[in-house]
């Protein structure tokens, strides 16, 4: 089961309920209301639009700077970047957690809603 989020210009989907994307907010600690509606309604279809649309922009920067963060803690912990130069640890820990897929997923749901928030648009969510 797969749960589309499509935009002007760009598509994301989540495949299934127990997606990773979708545990986020819990693990973190995060109360994201717009965000949960994604779980919430999974095997629904529906829009965003308006101040939803932007509330759900900011959840997803929120889920997103906080999964950064949370990644990075992990990798300093398990002493992942082998250097002391604080500018050499920010851009190896960046390459590291750049290429997490949940990281990527996450960017590309802040870009789809960004695109339509500058186009005016409706984020149409569609589940199967």
């Amino acid at each position: 089961m797969t749960f589309a989020i499509i935009g002007p210009h760009s598509r994301v989907s989540i495949d299934g309920l127990d997606a990773p994307i979708l545990e986020l907010p819990t693990r973190l600690e995060l109360e994201l209301p717009q965000f949960a509606r994604i779980a919430d309604n999974f095997t629904s279809s529906f829009e965003v639009t308006g101040v939803e649309l932007r509330k759900l922009s900011e959840e997803v920067f929120r889920l997103l700077d906080k999964f950064r963060a949370f990644k990075e803690s992990q990798l300093k912990s398990i002493d992942m970047v082998g250097s002391d130069d604080p500018v050499v640890q920010a851009t190896m820990l960046d390459e590291i957690v750049r290429r997490n897929p949940v990281h990527a997923q996450l960017e590309a749901l802040l870009v789809c809603c960004k695109q339509t928030i500058a186009e005016d648009g409706t984020l149409r969510c569609k589940g199967n």
